[in-house]
């Protein structure tokens, strides 16, 4: 039982009233939260994430995404099989990651009370949860760390669920950072806060044996997680698809943020955004730490998972703003622990607690309302309007992956460093191969594309034309087409500082 477990209001009817407006904002929040799932504009990466399922099961995925684990891809599957044409697959995959982010937030809620606090206060946690924009304006985004954080969560509620030291316990907490780790290699840093805080812990007991034993437990059910998904991926070939798993994210973990400027920007952001939701996890990591040795096992599991997960997060080099939302979750259990402890310290406390409260559903709700005009009407239409210019066999190209129901040829993920990769190779490179011959079918047009060179440009204007602003035909299937653009309305905002 952790020391700011119990919350002993002054009468009954409190905590009820208390209990009913939590259970009514989490409510509102999760009505939010697949409304803005539908309706948000998507972000380039996402195109890019979701449309990995056509080429499931291409030998290693070398040609598709080399330097990232896929496992995400099998996930998505589901909703490319759900939707009828590109717009439906893309609206099912919004809303079957909104419901990851639901699960998530179960989990927390189950997590809380495994650490004992109590439904009051646990509720509490999931209401700040919801809270935090990075969470509800990211949590429903198509990409991989939605699925590998909901993986990581309930490794951490079944060992602090159960007893820690259970070889069952450890394997299926080890299988789970396993799924997550091949759902994206970000996932390292829940692998390693939660090996490092189940050693902390059993040192903090002076066992040595104990701390060697849980380490070797959970690697070991980590490792049937990465043999499942080389011989899933790969076959005959599952060494190439684990030296690609390894190695591959080598560089791009260690360079990647210098392809981008301004990224620590979204730290002072997201801070600004939710300043009281952080200063309630602030008291409550200082409330905790500074009772670090008297907390059970399971709290203090809990406490250095968060505390090293927090870490990596916050100066990791490519800190884009759904990356903090693989740290919120275990967050948001602090700061509703924080509130519990200032709620039972006084009645002028709890009047202040009161208040803060009430900013922070205000504050949320009214950023929650005005994020409602980010919305996808302008990028669904143009998904539509090219998926229809294509028969199923046609392939087109923009960069991104914008029609999940086709295949983009050349599979080129335009991320900066694809660009300046791309024009440096100039007349070698295979898109430019693909333009001469007007082998896509289709072109669309973004500052994406914008930003490839003169030589690009020029093979573009030769080959393609506009029939609209944004889509761009071969001359030998339409003589009407333009040969320049004209005024286009923007189908991107902006990367994340909308």
């Amino acid at each position: 039982m952790t020391a700011l477990a119990h919350f002993q209001p002054a009468d009954l009817s409190q905590e009820q009233r208390l209990s009913l407006a939590i259970r009514a904002f989490v409510l509102v929040k999760i009505v939010i939260l697949l409304v803005l799932a539908v309706n948000t504009r998507f972000v380039m990466d996402e195109f890019w994430h979701f449309t990995q399922p056509v080429y499931l099961f291409d030998g290693t995925f070398e040609a598709i995404w080399p330097k990232k684990a896929v496992g995400y891809a099998v996930f998505y599957e589901l909703s490319h099989l759900i939707g009828w044409d590109a717009s439906s697959m893309l609206i099912t995959g919004r809303l079957t990651t909104a419901c990851l982010a639901l699960a998530l937030t179960w989990c927390i809620y189950k997590c809380a009370c495994a650490l004992g606090y109590e439904r009051v206060t646990a509720l509490l946690a999931v209401a700040l949860l919801l809270s935090f924009s990075n969470f509800i304006e990211r949590g429903f985004r198509l990409r991989s760390e939605p699925l590998a954080t909901m993986f990581a969560a309930f490794a951490v509620l079944v060992i602090i669920r159960y007893e820690a030291d259970r070889a069952k316990t450890l394997l299926i907490a080890g299988l789970l950072c396993g799924f997550a780790f091949v759902t994206t290699q970000k996932s390292v840093y829940f692998n390693f806060a939660l090996g490092f805080a189940l050693v902390i812990d059993a040192i903090c007991m002076r066992s040595f044996t104990c701390a060697i034993k849980r380490g070797g437990l959970l690697i070991l059910g980590w490792a049937v997680a990465i043999v499942i998904y080389g011989a899933l991926l790969g076959g005959q070939a599952m060494l190439q698809v684990l030296e690609v798993l390894f190695l591959g994210p080598v560089e791009l973990a260690r360079n990647g943020g210098s392809y981008y400027e301004g990224l620590d920007a979204y730290v002072w952001q997201t801070l600004l955004r939710n300043p009281l939701q952080y200063g309630l996890v602030v008291v409550g990591f200082v409330l905790s730490v500074t009772r670090l040795r008297k907390l059970d096992n399971a709290a203090r599991i809990f406490l250095v998972y968060a505390v090293v997960l927090t870490a990596f997060v916050f100066f990791h080099n490519q800190t884009w703003p759904y990356v903090f939302a693989m740290a919120l979750p275990f967050l948001a259990v602090y700061g509703a622990a924080a509130a519990t402890f200032f709620l039972r310290h006084s009645k002028r406390w709890t009047a202040i607690m009161v208040g803060v409260f009430i900013a922070i559903a205000v504050q949320s709700t009214v950023r929650n309302v005005q994020y409602l005009n980010h919305d996808n009407r302008a990028q669904l239409a143009l998904v539509q309007f090219a998926e229809a210019r294509l028969a199923k066999d046609d392939t087109y190209f923009d960069g991104i992956g914008m029609i999940p129901s086709r295949r983009m040829e050349p599979r080129l993920w335009l991320d900066a460093q694809g660009v300046r990769k791309t024009n440096e190779e100039g007349q070698n490179s295979a898109l430019y191969s693909a333009l001469l011959g007007a082998e896509p079918h289709l072109v669309i047009s973004t500052y994406r594309t914008d930003n490839l060179g003169d030589v690009f440009n020029s093979v573009l204007e030769t080959r393609y034309g506009f029939l609209t602003p944004h889509i761009m035909l071969p001359f030998e299937t339409n003589l009407e087409l333009t040969p320049t653009k004209s005024e286009r309305t923007p189908l991107f905002s902006g990367i994340y500082d909308d």
